[in-house]
């Protein structure tokens, strides 16, 4: 009997989470079609093809993964940089749908990443809210990114989408966890404005699993908070990462100097929401790394 090899298509392939999504699933035997702007011939692998137009995919797809943005992190948010983080989401997640609807290609599912800034900022600053999939958005651009991205994915209502609102993905390479260390191993920065805003993170491992989880899994839930389910305030970040990395950083940095620096972008660092990961625990996944010194132990034992 022939065994048939799923495939799946990944957009977004060649960005920070899509670099670890890829051998990951090569490793489970998938056959892969990794779309991107920027074919750049990174990694090969027999079961691998990178293309930069979906017209080149000539087989049925079973499984759809759209990771496609640009680093929400990288630039200051001018009116034009807004424009294009917007649109590096929106008109990337359409094409893809409409793609699939001109090729009459049916996928078992599709998976639709998100982000946390879906629910904004606390104004109150006093973070004791924890907000879960139902908690609404805000009329600020962090939370009108996320709704436009996720409005483009879930009005093709034929397809079967689960959506995915990632909190600060931790690996050891990339992403935004070099830069969040970078004080503490020099020592300085300690706590950042009050220290208890909210730090929402997930390990990169844990990404991996919630991906295949939300592959096969079958359950009445759509969207699902990719996130740690155990709460960390900047303060504890700092006195944690601190202790695996042995280093006692003892400046306090004030809130102003972010707003200074990063304008509208300091709410990345200086406010957010605590979220939980209600979707996933009800659905029954478990978490390989839910604490944080956990995580971070991982990340930077083998240095």
């Amino acid at each position: 009997m022939n065994h048939h090899v799923a495939t799946i298509l990944i957009t977004g392939a060649s960005g920070f989470i899509g670099r670890h999504v890829l051998p990951h699933l090569l490793d489970a035997n998938y056959q892969l079609f990794a779309y991107t702007r920027h074919i750049a011939q990174r990694y090969k692998h027999p079961n691998l093809v990178w293309i930069d137009d979906l017209d080149q995919i000539m087989q049925p797809l079973d499984y759809v993964i759209n990771l496609a943005g640009e680093n929400i992190g990288q630039s200051r948010w001018t009116a034009e940089r807004k424009q294009k983080l917007i649109d590096s989401r929106v008109d990337t997640t359409t094409h893809v749908y409409e793609w699939l609807i001109r090729q009459q290609q049916k996928p078992r599912r599709i998976i639709s990443a998100s982000a946390i800034g879906y629910y904004g900022i606390d104004e109150t600053e006093q973070w004791q809210r924890v907000c879960d999939e139902h908690s609404p958005p805000q009329a600020i651009f962090m939370s009108e990114l996320c709704q436009q991205w996720e409005q483009a994915a879930l009005s093709y209502t034929q397809f079967d989408t689960r959506i995915m609102r990632l909190g600060v993905v931790f690996a050891r390479d990339g992403g935004i966890l070099p830069q969040m260390m970078l004080p503490i191993k020099l020592n300085l920065v300690g706590k950042i404005g009050s220290g208890r805003q909210a730090v929402v993170w997930v390990h990169i491992q844990d990404v991996l699993a919630i991906l295949d989880f939300l592959l096969h899994t079958q359950t009445e839930h759509i969207i699902f908070n990719a996130v740690a389910p155990t709460q960390t305030s900047q303060a504890e970040f700092v006195k944690i990462a601190g202790q695996v990395i042995k280093r006692r950083p003892f400046l306090s940095a004030p809130a102003f100097i972010f707003q200074k620096l990063l304008g509208e972008q300091s709410q990345l660092i200086l406010n957010g929401q605590y979220v939980q990961p209600k979707a996933l625990l009800d659905a029954g996944y478990l978490f390989q790394f839910a604490h944080l010194d956990q995580a971070l132990r991982q990340i930077y034992s083998k240095s």
